[in-house]
Order: structure tokens, then C-alpha cells, then sequence
């Protein structure tokens, strides 16, 4: 996850422990948000210092119910959480981190299909 979390600072301009947060909230955000079965193939191509992350019971919550958390929400969560402040920059930090996941994982459209569409909501 090291490799993951450094990627992602340097691209968004935030420091490791900032982007370790946003990799972990990402993460279980789109697992929250994707279809049970997509969900657990998900699982299957994420690194097991990601997965490992989560409790036995969230990893069955995750292949048996389909969430549906707002992307404000989860720009707001991420805010709060790493302490980035910026809203522009939390969604930036979060559209990055959902592209290292795609190429870590080799799935093509994780951010139009599990998280839709960021640019609506901010503009950007």
C-alpha cells in the first residue's frame, strides 16, 4: 500500500499520512458503493494491506449489500478526516486515488461506474 499512498501524494501534493486516509476511505467507499458481486471481485484484485483494513464483518457487508454513499459525502469525509481543508483538493485526491486503483486492480471504469460523475458536482 506504501507504493499506492506515496503514488498518490505526489500527485495530488498532499503528504503520506494525508494519502494513506484518502486511500483507505476511497477504498471502502467503492466497495461500499459497488454491486455485491463487483464488490467481491473488487476485493479479490485489491492489495491485502488494503483489504486487511477492513473487519471480517465489513467484508460481508460489502458482498451482500450495495451502498449508496454521495460523492459530497465522501468529499467531505475525506476533508475532515486527513485534514486536507480543501474541497477542490480532496476531490482531486480522491479522482487519483481511484485511478492508481483501477490500474492496480486492472478495472477500467471504477470511477464512472461505482463512483459517478465528480466533475458535476464541483465543476471541475
Amino acid at each position: 500500500m506504501e507504493e499506492l499512498v506515496n503514488q498518490l501524494a505526489q500527485r495530488v501534493g498532499i503528504n503520506p499520512d494525508q494519502a494513506r486516509t484518502v486511500m483507505a476511505v476511497v477504498s471502502k467507499t467503492l466497495l461500499q458503493k459497488a454491486e455485491p458481486g463487483k464488490a467481491q471481485g473488487l476485493m479479490s484484485k485489491l492489495p491485502d494491506s488494503i483489504t486487511g483494513m477492513f473487519s471480517d464483518s465489513e467484508k460481508q457487508e460489502f458482498t451482500t449489500t450495495r451502498q449508496d454513499v454521495s460523492n459530497e459525502e465522501v468529499i467531505q469525509r475525506i476533508d475532515r478526516e486527513a485534514g486536507i481543508n480543501d474541497k477542490n483538493k480532496s476531490q482531486r485526491a480522491v479522482e487519483e486515488s481511484v485511478k492508481i486503483l483501477q490500474d492496480k486492480t486492472g478495472e477500467s471504469d471504477l470511477l464512472g461506474s461505482v463512483m459517478g460523475g465528480f466533475k458535476k458536482m464541483f465543476g471541475g
